[in-house]
C-alpha cells in the first residue's frame, strides 16, 4: 500500500511537467500506419543536404488540426523511408523545426531503429502535437539521420533542399483555439437615472423618519 502511494505521489509530482512540454510525439512503425493524409515527396533524386552510406528514399509529410480556422494547423506528421548501403544498420532521427526570422528548435529525437539494406517495410514515422511556444509561423523541417553506434550524422534533408519541407504552416495548440468572449453591458438613459434617483430619494426619506 505504501509503494502505491509513493507511486501515486511521484505522479502528480511529474503531471505539471509534462503538461507543459512544448510538443507531444508518438512513433510509427511500418506495421503500423497513420489516419493522416500525408503529402509525399519519393524518389532516388531526392535533395538532400548530406547523405554518406544513408539516404532518403521517401519522405512524407502531413497537416492536420486547424481548430480556429486560421491556416495554420497544430498536429504534424512525418514518415520516411531511409536506406543504406549496408545489409543492417541501427540509427535514430532527430527533428526540428525552424520559424521565419528564428532559431532552429529540436522537437524530437526518435528512439534506435534498423535500416534493412534498401527495403521499402522499414519507414518510421512521427506524429507531433504542438502544446507550447509555436507562435503561427511558416516553420522550415529538418530530418537528421544518426548511426547508433558511433552518434555520427549520416543523412539530412530539410526545407532548404525540398520545398515540401519548407514554409509549414504550424502553430500550438494553445494558440489554435477559438476564441469566444461574451460582454454584458449596462445602459441607464434619462427614465432609468430618474428612477434611480427616485428611489435613492424614497430610501433616505425612510431612513430620516426612523
Amino acid at each position: 500500500m505504501k509503494t502505491l502511494l509513493k507511486t501515486a505521489a511521484a505522479l502528480l509530482l511529474f503531471m505539471p511537467l509534462l503538461s507543459l512540454a512544448d510538443s507531444v510525439s508518438t512513433e510509427l512503425r511500418s506495421h503500423q500506419h497513420s489516419a493522416m493524409q500525408t503529402s509525399k515527396v519519393q524518389g532516388s533524386a531526392i535533395n538532400q543536404s548530406y547523405q554518406s552510406d544513408v539516404w532518403f528514399h521517401s519522405i512524407d509529410i502531413s497537416l492536420n488540426r486547424d481548430d480556429n480556422y486560421n491556416g495554420y494547423f497544430h498536429q504534424l506528421y512525418v514518415e520516411f523511408d531511409a536506406d543504406s548501403d549496408y545489409a543492417y544498420q541501427q540509427v535514430f532521427a532527430e527533428l526540428s523545426l525552424t520559424p521565419d526570422y528564428g532559431n532552429e528548435r529540436i522537437y524530437y529525437t526518435s528512439s534506435v531503429f534498423e535500416l534493412f539494406g534498401q527495403s521499402s517495410n522499414d519507414w518510421l514515422g512521427i506524429e507531433t502535437n504542438l502544446e507550447h511556444h509555436y507562435p503561427a509561423n511558416f516553420y522550415l523541417l529538418t530530418i537528421r539521420i544518426f548511426d547508433a553506434n558511433t552518434g555520427y550524422l549520416v543523412a539530412e534533408a530539410s526545407g532548404y533542399d525540398l520545398s515540401a519541407l519548407d514554409a509549414l504552416t504550424l502553430e500550438d495548440y494553445q494558440r489554435d483555439q477559438i476564441q469566444t468572449s461574451s460582454s454584458v453591458e449596462v445602459s441607464a438613459g434619462s427614465t432609468g437615472m430618474a428612477m434611480l434617483l427616485g428611489l435613492c430619494l424614497l430610501f433616505f426619506r425612510r431612513t430620516k423618519r426612523d
